[in-house]
């Protein structure tokens, strides 16, 4: 058994503020194409705002998503250290692949 006795914040912090970014991205364009095919139907004036919308929803998500993952992910692994301080860290198990047995 390996455990994991403390997490470092600021690389926690940069792979939760990435990962949400990009989830930020991909929900943006799916937005940006639901507001874009949808905006004709509301009529010409509302037409170019929803795709407006959509755009901006593409660009304005990734960076919200990715500034909140960042916060997240700093505080989530500074409560990990106090609690693995107090308590012990986790414990996982690793195993190798094709390891050649020795006889």
């Amino acid at each position: 058994m390996v455990k994991i006795e403390r997490i470092g914040v600021s690389s926690a912090a940069k792979i939760y503020g990435l990962t949400l970014g990009i989830l930020g991205f991909v929900i943006g364009i799916f937005y940006a194409l639901f507001l874009s095919a949808f905006s004709g139907l509301m009529g010409d004036e509302m037409s170019s705002f929803g795709a407006g919308m959509g755009i901006g929803m593409a660009i304005v998500f990734p960076i919200i998503y990715g500034i909140m993952g960042f916060v997240i992910g700093a505080l989530g692994a500074v409560i990990y250290n106090f609690v693995a301080s107090k308590i012990g860290g986790l414990e996982i198990q690793l195993s190798k692949e094709n390891e050649i047995p020795i006889l």
